[in-house]
């Protein structure tokens, strides 16, 4: 116990960091505030919490910051009293290389860039990258402050090119397109003391679709633009604890858009989903990892159905937009066990076990399609994780799917960072 400290403020002294700048820690909302000098901070001390309780859980927010591998502190004291406390820091690896592909039949896809989430040692993102997929040139450039000069207050800047050979799914054939969107984006955000965050977005972005080796007579335009603007709104709260390449914790996701029709005389469309992750330590090795996205959103019956089905994002092993419909539900499982990990705490490696599960509601259709056995797929496989310690959810992925249902349809995934 702390004796005579009610509301105290008992100063932390950082030493090691070397891009992080001492605000950083303040705008976090890990209860740290200013201190006395540029060199330290303050924290709030409760009389009724053991002093060890309290650091150790200040420890841990600091090694789940994603510019923080290691935080270790000694305690100062003065006559059998606590007078400040110093803390060793190890700084992560906050700037890394973008790497994500992978193949099945007909599709390729390939995306190089860079990623910096500690930009001006302030925990901005900025991020930049080119995405090949099909042979069409992509890119995405990005800004988020989400402490503007350390308020609870941020913004969001981006563009985005997305561009690919797409199936489009009618009901007597099917037909590829090349469809390609042009974005840019700003946005506010808001975190609160409890680590809540608000955001709404506005976005202006132009579609194109053109039929690729298409007959005559088909269904379906052959070639349409379509000039639009998007309304977002996000809810998110993580609650997730870092343990090495192991992960504890709860994360929710909650995103509301809204489309307008800039040019033509059509409905407004609304799209909404949620998702869940959930992860579990197992023994001193594994860990469980959990992900359900459920999702909904106009139900036009229309061949370009929002909600896809997608070795990238959502079922691996099963191809490029495989299937769409107008709502969604899916179920990724996986189990993590780490099998190697170096005595220095600098590289480990994971294999990894998965079942990706998913079921769509037909465009035009009911919700009872969701749960119709002729929309589900099911696919099973395993995966490699190379991952290093020192960089915030740096590793190499690589997975294998099949179909449980058709073993014939199968794929491999490749990306940087875990799937989920």
């Amino acid at each position: 116990m702390v004796g005579g400290l009610a509301h105290a403020q008992l100063p932390q002294y950082f030493s090691g960091l070397a891009r992080t700048q001492v605000q950083y820690l303040v705008d976090q909302r890990i209860g740290l505030q200013p201190g006395t000098t540029d060199g330290n901070l303050t924290l709030a001390i409760d009389p009724d919490t053991p002093l060890e309780q309290t650091l150790v859980s200040l420890r841990q927010d600091l090694v789940n910051l994603p510019a923080i591998t290691q935080a270790m502190y000694q305690i100062d004291s003065s006559a059998g009293k606590p007078t400040s406390v110093s803390w060793e820091i190890e700084e992560s690896r906050t700037v890394f290389p973008l790497l994500n592909l992978g193949g099945v039949k007909d599709n390729f896809f390939y995306l190089l860039g860079i990623n910096d989430i500690h930009f001006r040692g302030r925990a901005q993102q900025l991020t930049a990258f080119y995405q090949n997929i099909d042979g069409e040139h992509n890119y995405y450039l990005g800004l988020t402050n989400a402490a503007f000069r350390g308020s609870p207050w941020g913004y969001q800047l981006e563009s985005r090119r997305y561009a690919a050979i797409e199936p489009i799914f009618f009901p007597s054939v099917t037909i590829n397109y090349r469809y390609s969107n042009l974005s840019f984006g700003a946005g506010l955000s808001y975190t609160t003391s409890n680590r809540h965050v608000f955001r709404v977005g506005v976005s202006n972005f132009y579609e194109h679709y053109r039929k690729v080796n298409a007959g005559a007579g088909t269904p379906g335009p052959d070639d349409l633009g379509l000039n639009k603007a998007l309304l977002r709104f996000n809810h998110g709260i993580t609650r997730v604890d870092q343990f090495g390449a192991r992960r504890s914790g709860t994360a929710h996701q909650s995103v509301a858009q809204v489309v307008f029709n800039l040019e033509q005389d059509q409905p407004t469309f609304v799209i909404a989903w949620h998702d869940f992750r959930l992860y579990q330590l197992l023994g001193q090795h594994g860990n469980l990892a959990g992900r359900l996205r459920a999702g909904i959103s106009s139900n036009e019956n229309s061949p370009f159905a929002p909600f896809v089905l997608d070795s990238q994002v959502n079922i691996r092993g099963s191809g490029n937009r495989i299937d769409r419909g107008t709502a969604q539900l899916v179920l990724n499982l996986e189990y993590r066990h780490t099998v190697w990990q170096d005595n220095r705490d600098r590289f480990a490696a994971q294999l990894v076990g998965f079942s990706d599960f998913g079921s769509w509601r037909n465009p035009g259709g009911s919700l009872e399609d969701v749960f119709d056995a002729d929309n589900f797929r099911h696919f099973l496989g395993g995966g490699l994780r190379l991952i290093s310690l020192k960089a915030f959810d740096a590793m190499i992925r690589v997975d294998y799917g099949i179909d449980v249902r058709n073993v014939r349809e199968r794929g491999v995934v490749l990306g940087f960072g875990q799937y989920f």
